[in-house]
């Protein structure tokens, strides 16, 4: 597994569970472009015991002045770097230029605001990525009929898992809450 392929795992084992979160990081992982940038300009924290997230609030910040600080990216770059900020749902950005961003970028924007809406399941169904682009939950794991949220499948847990869009997603705690 690659540096960047980690980091997904890491961050998408911090955003278990939250739509908002969910999303956010599935539209920077498979942008391509942000992960790496915000990793090198030390805005995704890493909490040392093996979970890391993404400091959205200077991220946030640095929207608001892009391409003045240390991030560095094209114009349709940074509308997806605005957008997954928005769907975090604490952060009020313009999305005013959303349609400069190409067909494959606005079909990741619209999956992604679908996901933040109604989830990973739902937003699947709607058929806005190809079907050799499917989303996957950042983190791997898998969805549990007994339990809420995601989790690790393991041989204490013997009721039914899934991945995708299978079955019920439940959204677990607080779809507000702040994790930076």
């Amino acid at each position: 597994m690659n540096q960047i392929n980690a980091l997904c795992a890491r961050l998408g084992e911090r955003a278990a569970g939250s739509w908002q979160e969910e999303s956010a990081v599935w539209l920077l992982a498979t942008h391509g472009h942000w992960l790496p940038e915000l990793q090198r300009a030390r805005l995704i924290v890493d909490d040392g015991e093996g979970s890391s997230r993404v400091a959205w609030r200077l991220v946030a910040a640095a929207c608001l002045n892009a391409g003045d600080g240390t991030l560095s990216g094209t114009i349709e770059a940074w509308q997806v770097l605005r957008l997954a900020c928005v769907l975090t749902g604490r952060h009020v950005l313009s999305l005013g230029n959303l349609y400069t961003l190409d067909e494959h970028n606005m079909r990741l924007a619209l999956h992604a605001m679908a996901w933040a809406a109604g989830g990973h399941a739902w937003a699947a169904s709607l058929g806005l990525l190809p079907p050799a682009h499917e989303a996957e939950t950042p983190s791997g794991r898998v969805r549990c009929e007994a339990h809420p949220g995601v989790h690790n499948q393991s041989r204490d847990c013997r009721h039914p898992h899934y991945a995708g869009v299978d079955g019920p997603e439940p959204q677990v705690g607080h779809p507000y809450r702040v994790t930076d």
